[in-house]
């Protein structure tokens, strides 16, 4: 059997290196206890011009804490690998799994290079708690956070760094044992009160009591995580990451949510903000998954993936549970009505968005529509119009999807402005920036375009442009 080796240079000790043996075994010293069962394949006394041609040199550019051994998988272009920083956000640490070449881009961002960018962003580690929410146990759902006090639409409720990140790569190249084994490495390494944190979160299953540490860790981060999709300097573009938070992670769900996050890439932070007024006694929550979806959808998804009957208000009408009296009956209405305004939100909201993608390429030869109103009227199924996009925006209030709601002002204010409706733009356009910054930021390139748009409707590139000169329809 032939062999490839390559060593990973690392700026800490131990040195690590990879052993292709049939592509999926690791070397190591040994000196770590999570890979001690694994076959030592070189010593560290071997110099560095002994191991050229027969190595691969890889060279990491950060100072990591920890640094793990790397497995490759079958038909992989890259090894993977666990990475600490235990100084990363003024001591509380972060650990990622991923190549050595994207370890190095994420250590060449802000939030490595600029520290101060990060400082202070995390509840402090000796006080938990604030005064605007606190940890209480909430009746079938356990632990919670609980408002303590008024929290207005739009505050910061909570913001943490990444804990835990991982690439998408180690679940769909490694085996189970390898990415277990580099996430119970990258938690073990952390800070012992930031990995206690982590190790504290719900597996969301009952049983625990015969999980190896590995198992457990696993339980944890599969359904304690946020899917976090990469930059556009990040070099691995068509690789997500699954992210811990293990604060945030403490909010539990519901499908109508009166909180909502952001991610901040330069920061590797996310943020939590109010989406409605929260009055104290409120329980804070997050929606786990996409409030679009159908109840059936909806519910099965949580049984499945986090093993819970959901029971926030709007799924509780009509459930299974409920027999057949009046009351009954009308919670079983309203549940099919509430389905079937989110099938009318998904059909508008996609023939509003494909009109109004914006093009940065606007011209008077072009005005940036798509084929949806280039139809001289004769298909009315394939057209939009402002009352289009008043619908929308009342379906959004109905069905109380505060987090999105900017969404809809937003395509009612280009709708309009496409009008030649000045003011009624404006109004739209002021909404989905009082709605829209809180929930995108200052800086989303949507939230730069709407604040022209307010400004000055009659010099956007969504003026009448979909009527002609003299107000007709195009």
């Amino acid at each position: 059997m032939g062999f490839t080796l390559w060593t990973l240079i690392f700026l800490s000790w131990p040195l690590f290196a990879h052993c292709d043996l049939g592509g999926t075994e690791i070397c190591t010293t040994g000196d770590d206890p999570i890979f001690q069962h694994y076959p030592v394949c070189i010593s560290r006394g071997k110099s560095k011009t002994s191991l050229e041609g027969d190595y691969h040199h890889i060279e990491i550019s950060h100072d990591w804490t920890h640094a793990s051994p790397c497995f490759k998988g079958y038909g992989a272009e890259a090894p993977i690998c666990a990475f600490t920083d235990e100084t990363f956000a003024g001591g509380r640490g972060i650990s990622i799994i991923t190549t050595p070449k994207r370890a190095n881009y994420l250590a060449s961002t802000q939030a490595f290079t600029a520290p101060d960018l990060v400082h202070g962003i995390n509840p402090a580690s000796d006080q938990p708690t604030t005064s605007k929410y606190e940890m209480r146990l909430v009746p079938g759902k356990g632990m919670g956070l609980i408002a303590t006090s008024r929290i207005r639409r739009g505050d910061l409720i909570m913001a943490n760094t990444a804990s835990l990140m991982i690439d998408y790569r180690a679940f769909n190249e490694l085996s189970v044992s390898q990415y277990t084994t580099l996430q119970e490495f990258a938690v073990t390494h952390l800070p012992p009160r930031h990995a206690a944190a982590l190790l504290a979160l719900s597996p969301h299953t009952t049983n625990t009591s015969h999980f190896t540490r590995a198992q457990l860790i696993d339980a944890i981060a599969a359904t304690n995580g946020f899917d976090i999709d990469p930059t556009d300097n990040d070099p691995d573009q068509h690789h997500s990451f699954f992210v811990l938070f293990p604060d945030i992670a403490r909010m539990n769900h519901d499908c109508r949510p009166n909180a909502d996050y952001r991610y901040e890439p330069h920061r590797l932070a996310q943020h939590v903000r109010a989406v409605r007024d929260i009055n104290p006694g409120e329980e804070i929550t997050l929606t786990y998954i996409d409030p679009l979806g159908l109840r059936a959808a909806r519910t099965g998804r949580l049984k499945n993936t986090w093993g819970f009957e959901c029971a926030c208000p709007l799924c509780s009408l009509g459930s299974a549970t409920t027999g057949n009296g009046p009351e009954d009956a009308v919670g079983k209405a309203r549940s099919a009505a509430s389905d079937q305004r989110i099938e009318r939100i998904i059909e508008l909201r996609q023939k509003l968005q494909r009109v109004w993608k914006r093009d940065d390429d606007h011209d008077d030869d072009d005005n940036g529509l798509e084929d949806d109103n280039d139809t001289g009227g004769s298909d009315p199924s394939k057209t939009t119009s402002p009352a289009m996009a008043e619908l929308l925006v009342t379906l959004y209030e109905t069905e109380r999807l505060w987090g999105g709601l900017h969404e809809a002002y937003i395509l009612a204010a280009l709708e309009y402005s496409g009008a030649g409706d000045a003011w009624t733009a404006i109004k739209y356009a002021s909404l989905g920036l009082e709605w829209g910054i809180p929930m995108l930021g200052a800086a989303d390139e949507d939230v730069v375009d709407l604040k022209k748009l307010a400004e000055n409707p009659w010099g956007h590139w969504s003026w009448k442009r979909t009527v002609g000169k003299e107000g007709k329809r195009k």
